[in-house]
């Protein structure tokens, strides 16, 4: 069961149109709501920013892709 603690993470399809990101909407872009993540996903973060600059562009263009099907209704969080 859920606590105040936790947050739902939504689907990743439709990211490309859903920011602010982060439960509370203090990240503009991806790379700052990927760069914003600690707890569980700190290890995550860290691999990401640790990698060349050429893996980072790529991953950040690959999320850029990520649009929600037509006629899906959007998650109400």
């Amino acid at each position: 069961s859920e606590t105040s603690q936790e947050w739902r993470t939504p689907p990743l399809w439709g990211v490309r149109d859903s920011a602010p990101y982060m439960h509370d909407g203090r990240a503009e872009t991806l790379l700052e709501a990927i760069s914003l993540h600690g707890g569980e996903a700190a290890g995550s973060r860290d691999r990401f920013l640790s990698s060349d600059l050429e893996a980072r562009k790529d991953l950040l263009l690959f999320l850029n892709t990520l649009v929600a099907p037509s006629g899906v209704p959007k998650a109400n969080l």
